[in-house]
């Protein structure tokens, strides 16, 4: 079942560029469109892969596993601290 595709992206290329996308694009037997689509999304999944998984190395990960099997207690410094309000927001 083929799903209506109802978003335009327009992007501006070099010429080498262009020429290199459709020769790729041949090859893999792909419109230029559907290379670059199937291309940048496997791109994309790979940058959010990468923000949502951590690798440590053996000591890091034993450092971390300790922590959380031993958390630090929360004390009053600590939790004044936690009740400001912040001056920033995270990214994700």
């Amino acid at each position: 079942m083929s799903t209506t595709k109802e978003q335009r992206l327009q992007i501006r290329v070099d010429p080498s560029d262009k020429a290199l996308l459709e020769r790729a694009a041949a090859a893999s037997h792909l419109n230029v469109s559907s290379f670059v689509v199937q291309a940048a999304a496997l791109k994309a999944e790979e940058v959010l892969a990468e923000r949502s998984s951590i690798r440590l190395s053996e000591e890091a990960a034993a450092v971390f596993s300790e922590a959380l099997e031993h958390p630090a207690e929360v004390n009053e410094r600590l939790a004044a601290a936690l009740r400001h309000e912040r001056k920033f927001s995270w990214l994700d």
